[in-house]
């Protein structure tokens, strides 16, 4: 993928002003005409939200570089029917601060940017580097990326990718499917000065099921984890155990 022609388009969910955004847009700038629309501030666990009960502005940080006060779907929406001159190449959201693996890409805002831009028949990627909450370089992430990029795109027809980078050169990468875990947590419950309550939820501390060929096989043994998402969220295993033997239609029986 090496066409000067290509028009990709950044989002994330950490800010425009994240440092896995910028290192991101450095690489993927030799590859053509690199757009950046993001959040103004980190809109992390808002999946696929869309603001619809307040204006939304958009900020020009630099050329070609632009802040939304909204989520990562409004950032692509705005992108794909305002800002841009046509629809671009490849949408790439990311590169996340921590990971998005197995149940939790239903709340991610970095894969929500991706499944957006599939909605509208536009090639994506998602994102996210497996670290702590400390300092990390991106520079070796954003590199494969542009790697990966130049061997798996275009990619099928209404498929996106999630992307999971272990800290450090990445050595290798794997195609995997969606993992699950054992969902644990707890709603903390405090008090305000006036002695009213109020909550937070508290800390995840679900448990991974490390199950074969999964995301969270492949980051465990520090292999990359490419895993192929779809728009189309049809249970076919389920529609077609419901439709055996008496088709799709069923008349409504009285109680």
């Amino acid at each position: 993928m090496d066409n000067r022609d290509l028009l990709l388009l950044l989002t994330n969910d950490d800010g425009v002003r994240a440092q896995g955004l910028l290192a991101l847009k450095g690489e993927l700038s030799e590859l053509g005409i690199v757009m950046v629309v993001a959040p103004d501030q980190e809109r992390s666990a808002v999946s696929q939200g869309l603001t619809i009960h307040r204006p939304i502005r958009l900020l020009e940080v630099s050329k070609n570089h632009y802040a939304l006060t909204g989520t990562p779907a409004d950032c692509v929406i705005f992108a794909l029917r305002k800002l841009l001159p046509r629809f671009p190449d490849l949408v790439v959201s990311g590169i996340n601060h921590g990971p998005n693996l197995g149940d939790d890409i239903i709340y991610s805002g970095t894969v929500a940017g991706a499944r957006e831009a599939a909605l509208h028949q536009v090639p994506a990627i998602a994102v996210s580097l497996v670290t702590g909450k400390g300092e990390s370089d991106f520079r070796a992430a954003a590199h494969f990326v542009r790697r990966l990029i130049d061997e798996v795109y275009p990619f099928p027809e209404g498929t996106f990718l999630n992307v999971n980078i272990p800290e450090g050169d990445p050595v290798a990468y794997r195609f995997t499917r969606q993992g699950s875990k054992v969902l644990a947590g707890s709603i903390e419950e405090k008090k305000d000065p006036r002695g009213r309550k109020y909550y937070w939820i508290g800390p995840d501390e679900s448990q991974w099921m490390i199950e074969a060929d999964t995301d969270y096989e492949a980051i465990r043994e520090g292999v990359v984890s490419v895993t192929p998402l779809q728009r189309d969220q049809t249970d076919y295993h389920a529609l077609k155990s419901y439709m055996e033997g008496k088709g799709d239609i069923r008349e409504v029986s009285d109680p």
